[in-house]
């Protein structure tokens, strides 16, 4: 059970990972890319990159979401739940739903909404390294 619970838990890294590429895309793009002439071979392949990682990023937060629940469902059932994993999970959860508030209600305005949804995000991947490293 160790290994499916490691596999879970190596999948929801894996699509938060994904997920979390959306910012720093973005902002790469901004910052260099842009700034290349138009025919750049280098930039055409970052903007398909880019606009595929920006096109998923929903799915691969709901990836990671998906991942979790079983992930924890199977901890609480066949072994034990840690005070970190549950801290991760509780702030991996709620930058999902707030994303998902801001895509689906919101349709996407930018706001004070998103700047909590990006603290979110900061404080999941501390939290995620800490369950990682620690694991109690």
């Amino acid at each position: 059970m160790d290994s499916i619970g490691n596999f879970l838990g190596t999948l929801t890294g894996l699509g938060f990972g994904l997920a979390l590429l959306n910012y720093p895309v973005k902002w790469i793009n901004k910052r260099w890319i842009s700034k290349l002439p138009k025919d750049s071979s280098v930039r055409q392949l970052y903007l398909t990159l880019m606009k595929w990682i920006v096109k998923n990023h929903r799915y691969f937060a709901l990836a990671a979401a998906v991942a979790l629940v079983i992930h924890l469902t199977l901890q609480i059932t066949f072994k034990w739940v840690s005070s970190t994993g549950l801290i991760a999970a509780g702030l991996l959860i709620s930058t999902v739903l707030l994303g998902a508030y801001g895509f689906v209600v919101l349709k996407g305005k930018r706001g004070k909404w998103l700047n909590v949804h990006q603290l979110l995000t900061v404080l999941t991947v501390f939290a995620i390294l800490v369950h990682d490293s620690l694991k109690f």
